[in-house]
């Protein structure tokens, strides 16, 4: 880390995804644009040329740039190999703004379909649109693509009026005001965003690197408060603590860095870094683990398989991936009950069970997104749902699910208010279960189950009024049960649209 005087980090930097198909030129065009690089924007992964940068992009990279007008960006350029979409995933949720760079002999492919949903979810009006390979096409072509661009963009829900810039970035095609094109459509998305700097310090950490006899240096976004020189950081996964040493944002030291700014801090004793991963870590006591979290649901329109309740799915939530059962549920006593639906209908929220805990903030809504990522590439969308988790520790939540059971009447006892009945259970069932339940009759009459007749599973039902007159044999009875998750309790109900 440079030693240079300190400062402190006043600037607000907007953080911008570099996205698209593996291929499409990211990494080339980040080079073109960057005045500084960061984190992994040059690493080891490079050509035999030397230069030090990378040709291929197999990690998150970044690096900063100023507009025209002087605002700092921070470019955060997204590998686009299908293989390695949980590191966009996890980057994506730092996007204020969204670079999307398009083949355009190729259009739009699976990886930016991927990219551009992602965009839709965190920055759907503050995407530009690189068409790349220019000098690859006439004028008809590039005309033909920038009109598919545009309808897909609007079908994906990002703003179809999205700049597109046109780039050829092969050096012999190369002309700088084709930078310029693309830095003037970025004025036109700056915003101001909000950003929460009174509450306590959250960091979204993406790398960690030890430097010997030093610590561990660890990189990351601040996605909350401020952090501070001397603050005391918890990594909750690890159950440690540290204190930051020395705290630096692109390469100046300062005293502090704001929510919303990129930050590079050292830390002592050094971690093992193979413990280490894309994490949230904040201050001490900040972050709780739990492993069941309710949340929203936003369905996936271009996902065509349906997700039943209790499947599983991969969740990129606090800046990992982690394997998560999903009931989806529906509030059925104003936030008191909820019933498990058998699969996703919306509208409706999502309980999701976590294999393993997750760390996250109590007071801090956190947006996940659901996917089916062992889904082979070509196979379509592999994004379900997304949503935001607004209540932690949901374990306790009263769960039921409805159930039906069907029978007959087989005949009506002389006294008129009672009838044996058929159909709905087998022999061995133990009656004592489902003693008083009311049942209801095709014809309209409520009653009682009082217990078994005999021992072929049939049973009585008791009538407050005499039905004689009213039901007839061989009638249909239904018998409407919840099942309560929790302790697997049964109760009958009538639904209100019989009663």
């Amino acid at each position: 880390m440079t030693s240079l005087p300190s400062t402190s980090s006043e600037s607000e930097s907007l953080n911008i995804g570099v996205l698209g198909h593996v291929d499409s030129g990211k990494t080339t065009l980040t080079r073109r644009i960057a005045e500084m690089g960061s984190t992994s924007a040059f690493d080891a992964h490079v050509t035999s040329s030397g230069d030090g940068i990378r040709r291929n992009t197999l990690d998150l990279g970044f690096s900063t740039m100023t507009s025209s007008s002087g605002r700092r960006f921070a470019l955060i350029d997204c590998p686009g190999h299908s293989g390695l979409i949980r590191a966009v995933l996890a980057a994506s949720t730092v996007f204020d703004m969204a670079i999307v760079i398009i083949d355009v002999l190729a259009g739009i492919q699976p990886q930016t379909a991927e990219h551009l949903l992602l965009a839709s979810k965190f920055c759907p009006n503050r995407v530009i649109v690189v068409l790349n390979k220019c000098d690859l096409a006439d004028s008809a072509k590039i005309a033909e693509t920038s009109k598919k661009v545009k309808k897909g963009l609007k079908s994906m829900g990002v703003d179809e009026n999205s700049p597109i810039v046109e780039m050829s970035l092969a050096e012999e095609f190369f002309r700088p005001e084709m930078l310029e094109n693309l830095k003037n459509a970025l004025e036109t998305r700056i915003f101001e965003p909000k950003r929460d700097t009174e509450s306590e310090f959250l960091i979204a950490i993406d790398h960690c690197f030890a430097i010997k006899g030093q610590g561990t240096v660890l990189t990351g976004t601040v996605i909350r408060g401020i952090l501070k020189l001397n603050a005391e950081i918890e990594f909750a996964s690890l159950a440690e603590r540290r204190r930051v040493k020395t705290l630096e944002s692109w390469k100046q030291r300062v005293s502090h860095v704001a929510a919303g700014n990129r930050a590079a801090f050292l830390v002592s004793p050094s971690f093992d870094e193979s413990r280490f991963s894309r994490c949230i870590s904040g201050a001490p006591g900040a972050l709780k683990p739990t492993t069941h979290v309710l949340a929203t649901v936003d369905p996936i329109q271009f996902f065509r398989k349906s997700i039943n309740s209790k499947s599983k799915v991969h969740v990129a939530v606090a800046f990992e991936t982690v394997m998560a059962e999903c009931q989806f549920l529906r509030d059925a006593d104003s936030g008191e009950e909820f019933e498990v639906l058998p699969a996703l209908l919306a509208p409706c929220q999502v309980l999701l069970i976590f294999e393993k805990s997750v760390f996250l903030p109590e007071d801090y809504s956190m947006p996940f997104m659901a996917a089916r990522l062992e889904q082979q590439p070509g196979q379509g969308c592999r994004f379900a749902f997304c949503g935001e988790i607004f209540r932690k520790n949901a374990e306790i939540l009263k769960r039921f699910s409805r159930k039906l059971r069907k029978g007959v009447v087989e005949r009506i006892e002389k006294d008129g208010y009672s009838a044996i009945c058929t159909g709905m259970f087998k022999a061995e069932t133990n009656f004592e279960i489902f003693r008083n339940f009311q049942i209801i009759t095709a014809s309209g009459p409520r009653g009682t189950i009082e217990g078994a007749f005999g021992k072929s599973g049939k049973f009585r039902v008791t009538f407050p009024q005499k039905i004689d007159k009213i039901v007839q044999e061989k009638e249909e009875i239904s018998l409407f049960l919840k099942k309560y998750h929790n302790d697997n309790r049964l109760i009958s109900y009538i639904p209100d649209d019989l009663k």
